[in-house]
């Protein structure tokens, strides 16, 4: 069955000061956004540098195509 994927993210906040870990009520409120859309967390990725972005987390969603 082909997927289809999207991504967002959680970044480390004002001056890096997330970077130890994920702020939980921003990743729920990340997770039901998705998941009203027909989105499914398929992984997250840690600690990831992002191009001209603040670094931070990075949610991976995937829903059937």
């Amino acid at each position: 069955m082909p997927f289809e994927y999207t991504t967002a993210t959680i970044t480390h906040g004002f001056m890096g000061r997330k970077t130890e870990e994920i702020d939980r009520e921003e990743l729920t409120t990340v997770l039901n956004e998705h998941g009203a859309d027909g989105w499914e967390l398929d992984r997250i990725l840690l600690d990831v540098s992002f191009h001209g972005e603040k670094d931070g987390h990075l949610l991976i969603f995937k829903r059937a195509a």
